[in-house]
Protein backbone atom coordinates (compact mmCIF):
# COMPACT_ATOMS: atom_id res chain seq x y z
CA UNK A 1 0.00 0.00 0.00
CA UNK A 2 1.53 3.34 -1.23
CA UNK A 3 1.70 6.44 1.11
CA UNK A 4 0.85 9.67 0.28
CA UNK A 5 2.91 12.84 1.80
CA UNK A 6 2.03 15.96 2.14
CA UNK A 7 3.61 19.05 0.74
CA UNK A 8 2.35 22.12 1.34
CA UNK A 9 -0.86 23.87 2.71
CA UNK A 10 -1.72 27.40 1.53
CA UNK A 11 -4.57 27.57 2.99
CA UNK A 12 -5.03 26.68 6.83
CA UNK A 13 -8.64 25.93 6.72
CA UNK A 14 -8.82 23.06 4.10
CA UNK A 15 -6.53 20.38 5.50
CA UNK A 16 -6.31 17.03 3.10
CA UNK A 17 -6.52 14.34 6.11
CA UNK A 18 -6.04 11.63 4.25
CA UNK A 19 -5.81 9.92 0.74
CA UNK A 20 -5.08 6.15 0.95
CA UNK A 21 -4.27 3.91 -2.06
CA UNK A 22 -6.14 0.67 -2.65
CA UNK A 23 -4.01 -1.87 -4.45
CA UNK A 24 -4.79 -1.49 -8.40
CA UNK A 25 -6.85 -3.78 -10.52
CA UNK A 26 -4.92 -5.77 -13.24
CA UNK A 27 -5.27 -3.74 -16.30
CA UNK A 28 -5.66 -7.19 -18.24
CA UNK A 29 -9.48 -7.76 -15.90
CA UNK A 30 -9.83 -4.36 -16.94
CA UNK A 31 -10.16 -4.93 -21.08
CA UNK A 32 -11.48 -8.35 -21.25
CA UNK A 33 -12.46 -7.70 -24.88
CA UNK A 34 -12.78 -5.74 -27.79
CA UNK A 35 -16.29 -5.12 -28.91
CA UNK A 36 -17.08 -5.85 -32.48
CA UNK A 37 -18.23 -3.14 -34.80
CA UNK A 38 -21.15 -4.69 -36.24
CA UNK A 39 -22.51 -5.21 -31.98
CA UNK A 40 -22.54 -2.01 -31.94
CA UNK A 41 -24.56 -1.46 -35.37
CA UNK A 42 -28.06 -0.81 -33.42
CA UNK A 43 -30.51 -0.87 -36.80
CA UNK A 44 -29.87 -4.55 -37.33
CA UNK A 45 -32.26 -7.02 -37.09
CA UNK A 46 -30.96 -10.68 -35.60
CA UNK A 47 -32.90 -13.91 -35.34
CA UNK A 48 -32.58 -16.09 -32.49
CA UNK A 49 -30.24 -19.27 -33.50
CA UNK A 50 -31.54 -22.73 -31.84
CA UNK A 51 -28.30 -23.32 -29.69
CA UNK A 52 -28.18 -26.38 -26.91
CA UNK A 53 -27.83 -25.36 -23.33
CA UNK A 54 -24.14 -24.52 -22.36
CA UNK A 55 -22.71 -26.99 -19.81
CA UNK A 56 -22.02 -25.97 -16.21
CA UNK A 57 -19.06 -23.91 -16.17
CA UNK A 58 -17.51 -24.89 -19.59
CA UNK A 59 -17.25 -21.77 -21.60
CA UNK A 60 -20.00 -21.08 -24.61
CA UNK A 61 -19.42 -18.55 -27.43
CA UNK A 62 -23.07 -16.93 -28.51
CA UNK A 63 -23.06 -17.87 -32.90
CA UNK A 64 -24.68 -14.16 -33.18
CA UNK A 65 -22.85 -11.92 -31.21
CA UNK A 66 -19.53 -14.03 -30.55
CA UNK A 67 -19.76 -13.23 -26.72
CA UNK A 68 -18.81 -15.90 -24.42
CA UNK A 69 -20.95 -16.88 -21.48
CA UNK A 70 -20.79 -19.51 -18.87
CA UNK A 71 -23.30 -21.40 -17.15
CA UNK A 72 -22.36 -20.63 -13.07
CA UNK A 73 -24.85 -22.90 -11.56
CA UNK A 74 -24.81 -26.34 -11.79
CA UNK A 75 -27.95 -29.32 -12.17
CA UNK A 76 -30.03 -29.73 -9.89
CA UNK A 77 -29.04 -32.49 -6.66
CA UNK A 78 -25.49 -31.07 -7.65
CA UNK A 79 -23.41 -30.93 -4.34
CA UNK A 80 -22.09 -27.36 -3.07
CA UNK A 81 -19.38 -28.73 -1.53
CA UNK A 82 -16.91 -27.13 -0.49
CA UNK A 83 -20.36 -25.76 1.28
CA UNK A 84 -22.70 -28.26 2.97
CA UNK A 85 -25.44 -28.02 0.63
CA UNK A 86 -27.71 -29.51 -2.46
CA UNK A 87 -28.31 -27.28 -5.90
CA UNK A 88 -31.67 -26.68 -6.35
CA UNK A 89 -33.78 -26.19 -9.75
CA UNK A 90 -33.83 -23.01 -8.76
CA UNK A 91 -30.50 -20.80 -8.61
CA UNK A 92 -30.06 -17.68 -10.15
CA UNK A 93 -29.05 -14.16 -8.65
CA UNK A 94 -32.18 -11.95 -7.13
CA UNK A 95 -32.82 -9.41 -9.64
CA UNK A 96 -31.96 -6.66 -11.91
CA UNK A 97 -31.70 -3.73 -9.63
CA UNK A 98 -29.68 -5.77 -7.00
CA UNK A 99 -25.94 -6.78 -7.77
CA UNK A 100 -25.09 -9.88 -7.44
CA UNK A 101 -20.99 -8.89 -7.48
CA UNK A 102 -19.30 -7.59 -3.99
CA UNK A 103 -18.28 -4.47 -4.40
CA UNK A 104 -14.40 -4.95 -5.24
CA UNK A 105 -15.99 -8.57 -7.53
CA UNK A 106 -14.73 -11.20 -5.15
CA UNK A 107 -18.34 -12.41 -4.34
CA UNK A 108 -21.26 -13.38 -5.99
CA UNK A 109 -24.33 -13.72 -4.17
CA UNK A 110 -27.56 -15.93 -5.26
CA UNK A 111 -30.78 -17.64 -4.38
CA UNK A 112 -30.54 -21.54 -4.10
CA UNK A 113 -34.14 -22.75 -3.86
CA UNK A 114 -36.73 -25.32 -4.98
CA UNK A 115 -34.87 -28.14 -3.51
CA UNK A 116 -32.13 -26.67 -2.81
CA UNK A 117 -29.87 -25.64 0.41
CA UNK A 118 -28.30 -23.26 1.68
CA UNK A 119 -29.72 -20.29 0.64
CA UNK A 120 -28.43 -17.39 -0.01
CA UNK A 121 -25.76 -18.91 -1.37
CA UNK A 122 -22.18 -16.73 -1.78
CA UNK A 123 -19.84 -17.98 -4.52
CA UNK A 124 -16.37 -16.99 -5.49
CA UNK A 125 -16.66 -13.68 -8.06
CA UNK A 126 -14.57 -15.41 -10.39
CA UNK A 127 -14.75 -19.36 -10.37
CA UNK A 128 -17.96 -19.21 -9.09
CA UNK A 129 -17.62 -22.27 -6.39
CA UNK A 130 -19.19 -21.95 -3.51
CA UNK A 131 -17.53 -19.90 -0.91
CA UNK A 132 -20.30 -19.07 2.32
CA UNK A 133 -23.52 -20.00 3.69
CA UNK A 134 -25.03 -18.18 6.04
CA UNK A 135 -25.94 -18.38 9.76
CA UNK A 136 -30.27 -17.53 10.36
CA UNK A 137 -29.03 -15.54 13.24
CA UNK A 138 -27.68 -13.09 10.26
CA UNK A 139 -31.73 -12.34 9.95
CA UNK A 140 -31.08 -12.09 5.97
CA UNK A 141 -34.40 -11.25 3.92
CA UNK A 142 -33.49 -8.51 2.02
CA UNK A 143 -29.98 -7.98 1.32
CA UNK A 144 -28.16 -5.64 -1.00
CA UNK A 145 -24.23 -5.47 -1.23
CA UNK A 146 -22.65 -2.14 0.20
CA UNK A 147 -21.28 -0.34 -2.93
CA UNK A 148 -18.59 0.81 -1.12
CA UNK A 149 -15.38 -0.71 -1.63
CA UNK A 150 -14.49 0.57 1.94
CA UNK A 151 -16.86 -2.40 3.31
CA UNK A 152 -16.69 -5.21 -0.17
CA UNK A 153 -18.05 -8.45 1.80
CA UNK A 154 -20.54 -6.67 4.01
CA UNK A 155 -24.37 -6.73 3.16
CA UNK A 156 -27.02 -4.18 3.99
CA UNK A 157 -29.97 -6.10 5.20
CA UNK A 158 -33.50 -5.22 6.38
CA UNK A 159 -35.23 -8.57 8.41
CA UNK A 160 -38.26 -9.92 7.38
CA UNK A 161 -40.48 -8.48 10.04
CA UNK A 162 -39.02 -5.19 8.48
CA UNK A 163 -38.07 -4.02 12.27
CA UNK A 164 -34.43 -3.72 11.70
CA UNK A 165 -31.66 -2.60 9.21
CA UNK A 166 -28.65 -4.11 9.55
CA UNK A 167 -24.92 -4.72 7.86
CA UNK A 168 -23.99 -8.24 7.58
CA UNK A 169 -20.06 -9.54 6.96
CA UNK A 170 -20.92 -12.87 4.95
CA UNK A 171 -17.44 -14.08 5.27
CA UNK A 172 -18.24 -14.34 9.16
CA UNK A 173 -22.17 -14.13 9.21
CA UNK A 174 -22.48 -11.51 11.64
CA UNK A 175 -24.29 -8.37 12.07
CA UNK A 176 -21.57 -5.35 12.15
CA UNK A 177 -23.73 -2.24 12.44
CA UNK A 178 -27.67 -2.77 13.30
CA UNK A 179 -30.63 -0.04 13.31
CA UNK A 180 -34.00 -0.23 15.04
CA UNK A 181 -36.75 1.29 12.26
CA UNK A 182 -39.23 3.77 13.31
CA UNK A 183 -41.43 2.38 10.88
CA UNK A 184 -42.06 -1.48 9.57
CA UNK A 185 -40.91 -1.84 6.28
CA UNK A 186 -42.80 -3.36 3.58
CA UNK A 187 -40.51 -6.53 1.97
CA UNK A 188 -37.56 -4.88 2.98
CA UNK A 189 -35.53 -2.36 1.25
CA UNK A 190 -37.99 -0.11 -1.01
CA UNK A 191 -40.79 -3.16 -1.59
CA UNK A 192 -37.20 -5.07 -3.00
CA UNK A 193 -36.47 -2.77 -5.44
CA UNK A 194 -34.40 -0.29 -3.37
CA UNK A 195 -30.66 0.60 -2.67
CA UNK A 196 -28.11 2.71 -0.62
CA UNK A 197 -26.85 5.34 -2.35
CA UNK A 198 -23.56 4.96 -4.41
CA UNK A 199 -21.26 5.71 -1.52
CA UNK A 200 -23.12 3.00 0.63
CA UNK A 201 -24.32 5.68 2.96
CA UNK A 202 -28.17 6.36 2.83
CA UNK A 203 -30.94 3.85 2.67
CA UNK A 204 -34.74 4.61 2.31
CA UNK A 205 -37.34 2.11 3.97
CA UNK A 206 -40.95 2.35 3.62
CA UNK A 207 -44.12 1.04 3.66
CA UNK A 208 -47.82 1.59 2.34
CA UNK A 209 -47.92 4.65 4.02
CA UNK A 210 -44.75 6.22 5.13
CA UNK A 211 -40.87 6.34 4.64
CA UNK A 212 -37.52 7.34 5.68
CA UNK A 213 -34.33 7.75 5.47
CA UNK A 214 -31.27 6.23 7.11
CA UNK A 215 -27.88 7.81 7.14
CA UNK A 216 -25.75 4.09 7.66
CA UNK A 217 -22.55 5.97 7.71
CA UNK A 218 -22.18 9.42 9.21
CA UNK A 219 -19.59 11.60 8.09
CA UNK A 220 -18.55 14.77 9.49
CA UNK A 221 -20.17 17.11 10.92
CA UNK A 222 -22.15 14.34 11.99
CA UNK A 223 -20.72 11.56 14.74
CA UNK A 224 -19.75 8.92 13.06
CA UNK A 225 -21.67 5.72 13.74
CA UNK A 226 -22.70 4.15 15.92
CA UNK A 227 -24.10 7.50 16.51
CA UNK A 228 -27.57 6.45 14.90
CA UNK A 229 -28.79 9.24 11.97
CA UNK A 230 -32.09 8.13 10.95
CA UNK A 231 -34.43 11.13 9.42
CA UNK A 232 -38.61 11.96 10.40
CA UNK A 233 -40.88 9.73 8.88
CA UNK A 234 -42.62 10.59 5.92
CA UNK A 235 -46.47 10.11 5.49
CA UNK A 236 -47.73 10.01 2.50
CA UNK A 237 -50.62 12.37 1.44
CA UNK A 238 -53.43 11.56 -1.27
CA UNK A 239 -52.10 11.18 -4.65
CA UNK A 240 -55.24 11.20 -6.88
CA UNK A 241 -54.17 8.32 -9.07
CA UNK A 242 -57.75 7.86 -9.90
CA UNK A 243 -60.26 9.84 -9.88
CA UNK A 244 -63.06 6.49 -8.85
CA UNK A 245 -60.47 6.60 -5.70
CA UNK A 246 -59.05 9.82 -5.20
CA UNK A 247 -57.17 8.80 -1.87
CA UNK A 248 -55.90 5.91 -3.19
CA UNK A 249 -52.07 5.82 -3.66
CA UNK A 250 -50.91 1.93 -3.56
CA UNK A 251 -46.57 1.63 -3.38
CA UNK A 252 -45.36 -0.01 -5.49
CA UNK A 253 -41.52 0.29 -4.66
CA UNK A 254 -38.84 2.97 -3.50
CA UNK A 255 -35.19 3.92 -3.27
CA UNK A 256 -32.95 6.56 -2.55
CA UNK A 257 -30.54 7.63 -5.32
CA UNK A 258 -27.24 7.45 -6.27
CA UNK A 259 -25.93 10.44 -5.05
CA UNK A 260 -28.69 9.97 -2.28
CA UNK A 261 -30.10 13.44 -2.69
CA UNK A 262 -33.50 12.20 -3.80
CA UNK A 263 -35.83 9.53 -3.21
CA UNK A 264 -38.24 7.95 -6.40
CA UNK A 265 -41.55 6.50 -5.33
CA UNK A 266 -43.11 4.29 -7.80
CA UNK A 267 -46.95 4.29 -7.57
CA UNK A 268 -49.38 1.56 -9.18
CA UNK A 269 -52.39 2.52 -10.27
CA UNK A 270 -54.49 1.21 -12.69
CA UNK A 271 -54.59 2.88 -16.14
CA UNK A 272 -51.67 3.19 -18.54
CA UNK A 273 -50.30 6.32 -17.31
CA UNK A 274 -50.72 5.91 -13.75
CA UNK A 275 -49.47 2.12 -12.94
CA UNK A 276 -45.68 2.91 -13.54
CA UNK A 277 -45.53 6.86 -11.68
CA UNK A 278 -43.21 7.81 -10.40
CA UNK A 279 -42.96 10.50 -7.76
CA UNK A 280 -39.32 12.20 -7.32
CA UNK A 281 -38.46 13.44 -2.91
CA UNK A 282 -35.63 15.81 -2.25
CA UNK A 283 -34.10 14.49 0.85
CA UNK A 284 -32.95 17.96 3.33
CA UNK A 285 -29.37 16.95 3.70
CA UNK A 286 -28.95 18.08 7.14
CA UNK A 287 -32.47 16.85 8.57
CA UNK A 288 -32.96 13.89 6.31
CA UNK A 289 -36.49 15.09 6.03
CA UNK A 290 -38.74 14.59 2.91
CA UNK A 291 -40.37 16.57 0.42
CA UNK A 292 -42.30 16.24 -2.95
CA UNK A 293 -39.13 17.81 -5.19
CA UNK A 294 -40.75 20.52 -7.80
CA UNK A 295 -40.07 19.78 -11.48
CA UNK A 296 -39.71 21.86 -14.44
CA UNK A 297 -43.29 22.81 -15.49
CA UNK A 298 -41.97 22.32 -19.48
CA UNK A 299 -40.77 18.63 -18.19
CA UNK A 300 -42.53 15.68 -20.19
CA UNK A 301 -44.97 13.59 -18.61
CA UNK A 302 -47.50 11.73 -19.16
CA UNK A 303 -51.18 12.45 -19.88
CA UNK A 304 -52.89 13.29 -17.00
CA UNK A 305 -50.02 14.06 -14.92
CA UNK A 306 -48.61 16.72 -17.59
CA UNK A 307 -49.32 19.78 -15.84
CA UNK A 308 -48.24 17.74 -11.81
CA UNK A 309 -44.86 19.28 -11.53
CA UNK A 310 -44.77 18.51 -7.90
CA UNK A 311 -42.43 15.73 -8.17
CA UNK A 312 -44.29 13.92 -10.35
CA UNK A 313 -41.71 12.55 -13.61
CA UNK A 314 -42.37 10.43 -17.42
CA UNK A 315 -43.89 7.01 -16.50
CA UNK A 316 -41.33 4.21 -16.48
CA UNK A 317 -41.26 0.43 -15.94
CA UNK A 318 -38.53 -1.07 -14.41
CA UNK A 319 -36.43 1.66 -14.13
CA UNK A 320 -32.86 1.76 -11.98
CA UNK A 321 -31.11 4.92 -11.01
CA UNK A 322 -27.64 5.85 -11.89
CA UNK A 323 -25.33 9.23 -11.97
CA UNK A 324 -25.17 10.56 -16.34
CA UNK A 325 -21.46 11.25 -16.88
CA UNK A 326 -22.62 13.19 -19.74
CA UNK A 327 -24.63 15.86 -17.70
CA UNK A 328 -22.64 16.52 -15.00
CA UNK A 329 -22.86 13.22 -13.00
CA UNK A 330 -26.85 14.46 -11.93
CA UNK A 331 -28.86 11.99 -10.80
CA UNK A 332 -31.14 9.98 -13.25
CA UNK A 333 -33.48 7.13 -13.52
CA UNK A 334 -33.58 4.97 -16.55
CA UNK A 335 -36.30 2.66 -17.95
CA UNK A 336 -38.89 1.36 -20.38
CA UNK A 337 -40.79 3.62 -21.53
CA UNK A 338 -44.64 3.22 -19.72
CA UNK A 339 -46.63 6.37 -21.17
CA UNK A 340 -49.50 5.09 -23.59
CA UNK A 341 -49.05 6.82 -27.15
CA UNK A 342 -45.58 8.04 -26.58
CA UNK A 343 -43.33 8.20 -29.48
CA UNK A 344 -40.08 7.88 -27.45
CA UNK A 345 -37.82 5.17 -27.94
CA UNK A 346 -38.55 1.97 -25.77
CA UNK A 347 -35.14 3.04 -23.04
CA UNK A 348 -35.56 6.17 -21.60
CA UNK A 349 -34.01 8.92 -18.82
CA UNK A 350 -35.59 11.31 -16.65
CA UNK A 351 -32.99 13.52 -14.81
CA UNK A 352 -34.28 13.82 -11.04
CA UNK A 353 -33.52 17.74 -10.92
CA UNK A 354 -36.10 18.65 -13.05
CA UNK A 355 -38.18 15.94 -14.93
CA UNK A 356 -36.20 16.60 -18.00
CA UNK A 357 -36.73 13.63 -20.72
CA UNK A 358 -34.96 11.83 -22.90
CA UNK A 359 -34.98 9.17 -25.19
CA UNK A 360 -32.09 6.62 -25.78
CA UNK A 361 -32.82 4.43 -28.26
CA UNK A 362 -34.65 4.56 -31.70
CA UNK A 363 -38.48 3.35 -31.49
CA UNK A 364 -38.60 1.84 -34.91
CA UNK A 365 -39.20 -1.80 -34.94
CA UNK A 366 -38.30 -2.16 -31.71
CA UNK A 367 -38.79 -5.26 -28.92
CA UNK A 368 -40.68 -4.07 -25.89
CA UNK A 369 -38.71 -3.63 -22.89
CA UNK A 370 -38.11 -6.11 -20.07
CA UNK A 371 -35.69 -5.14 -17.39
CA UNK A 372 -32.95 -2.07 -16.55
CA UNK A 373 -29.94 -2.31 -14.48
CA UNK A 374 -27.47 0.51 -13.94
CA UNK A 375 -25.66 -1.18 -11.31
CA UNK A 376 -22.17 -0.82 -13.12
CA UNK A 377 -21.59 2.09 -10.88
CA UNK A 378 -17.88 2.30 -11.80
CA UNK A 379 -18.58 1.57 -15.31
CA UNK A 380 -20.88 5.24 -15.50
CA UNK A 381 -22.69 6.59 -18.38
CA UNK A 382 -24.77 2.82 -19.55
CA UNK A 383 -27.63 1.32 -18.57
CA UNK A 384 -28.29 -2.75 -19.37
CA UNK A 385 -31.85 -3.66 -21.04
CA UNK A 386 -33.28 -7.11 -21.70
CA UNK A 387 -35.83 -7.40 -24.55
CA UNK A 388 -39.00 -9.78 -24.98
CA UNK A 389 -38.57 -11.67 -27.79
CA UNK A 390 -40.62 -10.63 -30.69
CA UNK A 391 -39.82 -11.98 -33.83
CA UNK A 392 -38.34 -9.20 -36.43
CA UNK A 393 -37.45 -6.47 -34.33
CA UNK A 394 -34.60 -5.00 -33.15
CA UNK A 395 -33.28 -6.32 -30.06
CA UNK A 396 -35.41 -9.26 -29.53
CA UNK A 397 -34.70 -11.87 -26.76
CA UNK A 398 -31.44 -9.89 -26.79
CA UNK A 399 -29.04 -8.29 -23.79
CA UNK A 400 -27.55 -4.95 -24.45
CA UNK A 401 -26.16 -1.78 -23.32
CA UNK A 402 -27.50 1.79 -23.98
CA UNK A 403 -25.57 4.28 -23.77
CA UNK A 404 -26.80 7.45 -21.83
CA UNK A 405 -25.74 10.24 -23.59
CA UNK A 406 -28.63 10.46 -26.07
CA UNK A 407 -26.87 9.14 -28.94
CA UNK A 408 -28.53 6.35 -29.40
CA UNK A 409 -25.26 4.02 -29.60
CA UNK A 410 -25.55 0.57 -27.92
CA UNK A 411 -23.27 -2.52 -27.30
CA UNK A 412 -24.98 -5.84 -28.13
CA UNK A 413 -24.08 -8.58 -26.27
CA UNK A 414 -26.16 -12.09 -26.00
CA UNK A 415 -29.61 -13.93 -26.50
CA UNK A 416 -31.68 -15.08 -22.93
CA UNK A 417 -33.07 -18.39 -24.62
CA UNK A 418 -35.42 -18.49 -21.83
CA UNK A 419 -39.33 -19.71 -22.31
CA UNK A 420 -40.66 -17.17 -19.21
CA UNK A 421 -43.99 -16.75 -19.94
CA UNK A 422 -45.95 -16.96 -16.97
CA UNK A 423 -42.88 -17.64 -15.06
CA UNK A 424 -40.96 -14.95 -13.13
CA UNK A 425 -38.12 -16.74 -11.87
CA UNK A 426 -36.98 -17.73 -15.74
CA UNK A 427 -37.40 -13.61 -16.61
CA UNK A 428 -33.25 -12.36 -17.12
CA UNK A 429 -32.71 -9.78 -15.37
CA UNK A 430 -29.27 -8.37 -16.15
CA UNK A 431 -27.14 -7.21 -14.04
CA UNK A 432 -23.44 -5.72 -14.49
CA UNK A 433 -20.63 -6.24 -12.92
CA UNK A 434 -19.63 -3.21 -10.76
CA UNK A 435 -16.99 -2.46 -13.54
CA UNK A 436 -19.02 -3.65 -16.49
CA UNK A 437 -16.80 -6.30 -17.42
CA UNK A 438 -19.64 -8.95 -16.76
CA UNK A 439 -22.72 -9.50 -17.09
CA UNK A 440 -25.45 -11.96 -15.06
CA UNK A 441 -28.62 -13.36 -16.33
CA UNK A 442 -30.95 -15.54 -15.46
CA UNK A 443 -32.34 -18.72 -18.23
CA UNK A 444 -34.15 -22.11 -18.25
CA UNK A 445 -32.49 -22.19 -21.60
CA UNK A 446 -35.89 -23.66 -22.72
CA UNK A 447 -36.46 -21.73 -25.98
CA UNK A 448 -34.74 -21.71 -29.27
CA UNK A 449 -32.90 -24.50 -27.95
CA UNK A 450 -32.35 -27.24 -30.38
CA UNK A 451 -31.98 -30.91 -29.93
CA UNK A 452 -30.83 -29.88 -25.94
CA UNK A 453 -33.45 -28.18 -24.18
CA UNK A 454 -33.61 -27.20 -20.08
CA UNK A 455 -36.49 -27.87 -18.53
CA UNK A 456 -38.72 -24.71 -18.30
CA UNK A 457 -38.59 -25.30 -14.64
CA UNK A 458 -35.10 -24.89 -14.06
CA UNK A 459 -33.63 -22.22 -14.09
CA UNK A 460 -29.98 -21.10 -13.55
CA UNK A 461 -27.61 -18.33 -13.78
CA UNK A 462 -25.23 -17.51 -16.71
CA UNK A 463 -22.58 -14.98 -16.96
CA UNK A 464 -21.47 -13.09 -20.35
CA UNK A 465 -17.36 -12.70 -19.71
CA UNK A 466 -16.66 -11.25 -22.86
CA UNK A 467 -15.86 -9.56 -25.54
CA UNK A 468 -17.14 -6.48 -23.66
CA UNK A 469 -15.72 -2.92 -23.91
CA UNK A 470 -13.85 -1.26 -21.70
CA UNK A 471 -11.78 1.27 -23.38
CA UNK A 472 -12.99 5.02 -22.89
CA UNK A 473 -15.85 4.52 -20.42
CA UNK A 474 -17.08 7.37 -18.58
CA UNK A 475 -16.12 6.52 -14.51
CA UNK A 476 -13.07 3.95 -15.58
CA UNK A 477 -9.82 4.75 -16.24
CA UNK A 478 -9.17 4.65 -19.95
CA UNK A 479 -5.78 3.94 -22.02
CA UNK A 480 -2.44 4.48 -20.92
CA UNK A 481 -2.30 8.24 -20.49
CA UNK A 482 -2.38 10.71 -17.31
CA UNK A 483 -6.34 10.63 -16.05
CA UNK A 484 -8.55 11.34 -13.21
CA UNK A 485 -11.53 9.14 -14.80
CA UNK A 486 -14.21 9.87 -11.77
CA UNK A 487 -14.46 11.66 -8.20
CA UNK A 488 -17.54 10.03 -6.41
CA UNK A 489 -19.58 11.25 -4.76
CA UNK A 490 -19.29 14.75 -6.98
CA UNK A 491 -21.02 16.65 -5.80
CA UNK A 492 -20.61 15.25 -2.23
CA UNK A 493 -19.62 15.23 1.00
CA UNK A 494 -16.10 13.83 2.69
CA UNK A 495 -14.89 11.07 1.89
CA UNK A 496 -14.74 10.85 -1.54
CA UNK A 497 -13.13 8.28 -3.91
CA UNK A 498 -11.00 9.22 -6.93
CA UNK A 499 -10.27 6.84 -10.02
CA UNK A 500 -7.12 8.10 -12.06
CA UNK A 501 -4.24 6.68 -14.35
CA UNK A 502 -0.40 7.43 -13.87
CA UNK A 503 1.26 6.91 -17.43
CA UNK A 504 4.50 6.04 -15.48
CA UNK A 505 6.40 5.92 -11.96
CA UNK A 506 7.75 9.63 -11.91
CA UNK A 507 6.81 11.94 -9.35
CA UNK A 508 3.29 12.87 -8.96
CA UNK A 509 1.26 14.42 -6.81
CA UNK A 510 -2.63 16.22 -6.43
CA UNK A 511 -3.39 19.37 -6.11
CA UNK A 512 -6.45 21.28 -4.66
CA UNK A 513 -6.89 24.85 -6.58
CA UNK A 514 -9.75 27.57 -5.68
CA UNK A 515 -11.36 29.53 -8.14
CA UNK A 516 -8.84 32.40 -7.36
CA UNK A 517 -6.26 29.64 -8.91
CA UNK A 518 -4.44 29.19 -5.94
CA UNK A 519 -2.89 25.78 -4.49
CA UNK A 520 -4.40 25.27 -1.38
CA UNK A 521 -3.37 22.35 -0.33
CA UNK A 522 -0.68 19.86 -2.73
CA UNK A 523 0.25 16.25 -1.82
CA UNK A 524 2.86 14.26 -3.28
CA UNK A 525 1.72 10.47 -4.44
CA UNK A 526 4.61 8.68 -2.65
CA UNK A 527 6.09 5.82 -5.05
CA UNK A 528 3.95 6.37 -7.92
CA UNK A 529 3.47 3.68 -10.27
CA UNK A 530 1.67 3.18 -13.88
CA UNK A 531 -1.68 2.32 -14.56
CA UNK A 532 -5.17 2.48 -12.75
CA UNK A 533 -4.85 3.31 -8.97
CA UNK A 534 -8.00 4.40 -6.74
CA UNK A 535 -7.43 6.50 -3.67
CA UNK A 536 -9.91 7.75 -1.04
CA UNK A 537 -9.91 11.48 0.28
CA UNK A 538 -11.15 12.73 3.09
CA UNK A 539 -11.54 16.29 3.83
CA UNK A 540 -11.17 18.13 7.13
CA UNK A 541 -14.40 19.19 8.55
CA UNK A 542 -13.46 22.76 8.87
CA UNK A 543 -13.26 22.59 5.18
CA UNK A 544 -15.90 25.52 3.55
CA UNK A 545 -18.21 24.29 1.31
CA UNK A 546 -17.69 25.17 -2.39
CA UNK A 547 -16.00 24.70 -5.88
CA UNK A 548 -12.60 23.78 -5.89
CA UNK A 549 -10.23 21.81 -9.19
CA UNK A 550 -8.36 18.63 -8.31
CA UNK A 551 -5.48 18.11 -10.65
CA UNK A 552 -2.99 15.52 -11.14
CA UNK A 553 0.31 16.40 -12.28
CA UNK A 554 2.93 14.53 -13.78
CA UNK A 555 6.46 15.06 -15.54
CA UNK A 556 4.62 18.64 -17.01
CA UNK A 557 1.07 16.42 -17.78
CA UNK A 558 -1.83 17.50 -15.58
CA UNK A 559 -5.48 16.50 -15.50
CA UNK A 560 -7.81 18.71 -13.52
CA UNK A 561 -11.69 17.36 -12.92
CA UNK A 562 -13.92 20.12 -11.08
CA UNK A 563 -14.89 19.18 -7.41
CA UNK A 564 -18.10 20.64 -5.42
CA UNK A 565 -17.82 20.16 -1.85
CA UNK A 566 -21.51 19.88 -0.19
CA UNK A 567 -22.16 21.18 3.72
Amino acid sequence: MSVIRKLATIQPALVLVALVLVAPRARAEEKPGTLPSYLSNASAVFSVPAEPKPLYLVPWVDPTFSSTLQRITPDPGSSTAPVSGTWGTDTRHVYSKQQPWSSDGSLYILENRSGGSPTPLVLDGKTYAPRYSMSSSAGLYDYRWLPSTAHPHELVNVNSSGTELSWVDVTTSTKTRTWTLPITADYGIGSGEGNPSRDGRFVCVGNASSMVVVDMDPQPPYAPYPNRRIGPVYTFAACSLLVSSPTSCAIGNLSVSASGKYVDVKYQGTTGDTYDAHRIFEVDPATLALKPHAMAQGSLRCDSFTGRANGWIFALKHADMTLDPFDGNEDVIVGGRACPGSTLGHVVKVRLRDGATTGLTDPSNEASVYHVSTRSYNRLGWAYVSFYKVAGTRFSDEIIAVKLDGSRTVERYAHIHSAASGCYRCEAHPSPSPDGSRIAFASNWAQDCGSNCGSSSVIKDYVIAGPLPSAGVPGRPAGDGLALSSIWPNPGRSPMRVSYVLPGSMPARFELVDVAGRIVLAQEIDAPSRGAREATVAFDPRVHPGTYWLRLAQSGQQAVSRVVLLR
